[in-house]
């Protein structure tokens, strides 16, 4: 499966995705969250709140809005 970054503008969220993992751990910061692969440890995806007051304009002009998976309830 493909995995894509994307700006929620609503909601004010960034997500970078950095590899892949099927059991992740959740580390919550102060601007976010940073997801870890539960047996390595390796960080597989950051996700900025407010990230309109903490990455450049031009980068989140850049990103997609997320896409709601087929069949998902909205």
């Amino acid at each position: 499966m493909t995995r894509f970054a994307y700006y929620d503008r609503d909601a004010d969220i960034a997500w970078l995705p950095t590899g892949s993992s099927a059991d992740v751990v959740s580390e919550e910061v102060s601007w976010g969250l940073i997801d870890h692969d539960a047996t390595t440890n390796e960080i597989v995806a950051i996700e900025i709140w407010n990230a309109s007051t903490r990455l450049p304009a031009s980068l989140l002009d850049t990103l997609p809005t997320p896409v709601q998976a087929p069949g998902a309830a909205a």
